[in-house]
């Protein structure tokens, strides 16, 4: 069995934007004049008649009538609403990153636009896991990298990676510059890395950053547009030429707003478009749930693509392996599987493991779906372990929700998760005396901390859910927004999830917050440094 989800032909959606550009194409030389796809009618060139003076006497004046054909372009508004320096597409950590960057490095009027009612997007019920560079634990740039590349499969582009690595740390010291916490009792190896470098914030969810970026963002002044969605990006040409700005859906009505400077997008990726992501991997209907928040849907990547930047990796979409079995929630409980492996196991109903726990999450959420095939599967822990890898308050909430469940003994605790107890208490056994002779000859675990074996025990039930699309906006190490030859995009940045490459064909878990944070400042810094229109 192959871990890679099949790919797909992108024809369909080649085929959707060549559609999209040929009525475009036909709509400019008046096949479509009452489209409402734009803002004016439609039509090649537009004849204007003028009067000139040709000569003057003391008893007549001669003129004649100048016919010129003048050339429309009917993809441009008749005016711009509004005017700023740099626009900023999305409010999640690499948005809310670029702004504040941007408005460091000298630009005061800068604009974030967030579609949804509130702000965040994803970022704000992320985990809070950032995976930083850490030397004190055996890490280097080159592990780092490593550990990227082994996980994404070979994909990844390994400049962006080398980046990521290198400035990790400072983007980690910039948010602790800023008030976000990071404990150092809650770091820990997650599954895929190398070594010991993913943090996790003091209550163990992206808001803790979120809101402190929210305050940095008020105090410089830039305002947070909720509720509009930009549906369309605007270019001198239609595929050439510099980012100019913007379509705006607000309350039903559009609007136009010129980017001066520079276009930020910071959008995110689209695992709750279904019919998106369907088109990439069709096994990923509506029977798969999804971590992210409503929002997350991918019409600016194909707003971006329509103009001439270039998508790649569009079929690499990860799976959380550890959502919650029924709704796909990512609630901090659900975190607990991923922060655990190595003191803890995976077993399915048989109460048998099925995985090294350590792997990355392609392998546990394929494992499930194509081997295990019977939802749930669970994470087993015990008392003793459970403070190297989360907090009491997550365990309080969990426990006070059901969501985990608990038994003094493993027999007591099969019973109430609906595990076979025979085979739960075998599996304990045979597992903790792998961790006495240190080595896992079931699937090879590289690291096991602690035998599970101080009552009392607990179970959290899991399934895989759409958690992380991979692909994007292509993009260098400038953020510039490249187009299908490879050239930047003038006037145009992308950062966070709206962007491919960086991760390959898998992200590893904890990178997400790192990649957010190390291109949203590079795409505020480098927008800065456009010449303003």
């Amino acid at each position: 069995m192959s871990s890679s989800p099949p790919e797909k032909p992108r024809s369909t959606r080649r085929e959707f934007l060549a559609g999209v550009a040929g009525a475009i194409v036909g709509l400019a030389v008046g096949a479509a004049a009452g489209s409402q796809a734009f803002p004016r009618k439609i039509t090649e060139t537009v004849t204007r008649t003028a009067t000139q003076t040709v000569e003057r006497t003391a008893t007549a004046t001669v003129t004649q009538t100048v016919t010129q054909k003048v050339e429309v372009k009917p993809w441009l508004p008749e005016k711009w609403d509004e005017e700023h320096e740099i626009v900023i597409i999305g409010s999640g950590f690499a948005g809310l990153s670029a702004a504040i960057e941007a408005y460091d490095n000298g630009v005061k009027d800068v604009v974030i636009l967030e579609k949804m009612p509130s702000y965040g997007g994803n970022s704000i019920i992320n985990g809070g896991q950032m995976g930083v560079l850490s030397p004190e634990e055996g890490d280097s740039v080159d592990l780092f990298v490593r550990d990227m590349y082994v996980a994404g499969r070979y994909l990844n582009d390994l400049e962006l990676c080398r980046k990521l690595a290198i400035e990790s740390r400072d983007a980690f010291n910039w948010l602790v510059s800023f008030g976000v916490e990071f404990p150092p009792e809650l770091k820990i190896q997650a599954g895929g890395h190398s070594v010991r470098r993913t943090y996790q914030t003091k209550n163990v969810t992206g808001r803790d950053i979120v809101v402190k970026l929210v305050e940095q963002v008020n105090k410089r002044g830039i305002p947070i547009r909720l509720e509009h969605k930009v549906t369309r990006i605007i270019r001198e040409g239609l595929r050439e030429g510099k980012v100019l700005g913007v379509e705006v859906e607000v309350k039903g009505k559009k609007i136009y707003i010129r980017a001066r400077r520079a276009l930020i997008i910071a959008s995110g990726g689209f695992s709750r478009d279904i019919a998106l992501r369907k088109a990439q991997w069709p096994l990923l209907d509506e029977s798969f749930n999804s971590t992210n928040h409503p929002g997350a849907t991918g019409e600016v990547l194909l707003a971006a693509e329509a103009i001439g930047a270039m998508l790649i990796q569009m079929d690499q979409i990860q799976l959380y392996p550890f959502a919650e079995p029924n709704t796909g929630v990512l609630d901090r409980p659900a975190v607990i599987p991923f922060t655990s492996p190595a003191y803890a196991i995976y077993v399915d109903k048989k109460g048998r493991r099925f995985v090294n726990e350590l792997a990355p999450r392609d392998v546990c959420a394929n494992v499930q779906i194509f081997v295990v095939k019977e939802k749930p599967t669970f994470t087993i822990f015990d008392d003793a372990m459970w403070p190297k890898f989360t907090t009491a308050d997550v365990m309080k909430e969990g426990l006070e929700r059901g969501r985990i469940i608990k038994g003094n003994t493993l027999e007591e605790l099969a019973m109430k998760a609906g595990i076979d107890p025979a085979g739960l208490v075998e599996t304990v056994k045979r597992y903790n005396s792998f961790v006495e002779k240190g080595v896992d000859e079931d699937f090879g675990k590289p690291k096991m901390l602690a035998k599970i074996e101080t009552p009392p025990f607990y179970a959290i039930p899991q399934w895989p859910a759409v958690h992380h699309t991979m692909g994007g906006i292509r993009i260098n190490t400038r953020a510039q927004v490249l187009d299908v030859n490879g050239n930047p995009i003038p006037k145009l940045y992308a950062a966070g999830e709206a962007t491919g490459g960086v991760h390959g064909g898998t992200r590893l878990g904890s990178f997400a917050i790192t990649d957010c944070i190390v291109f949203g400042r590079t795409a505020g810094r480098e927008a800065a440094k456009e010449p303003l229109d």
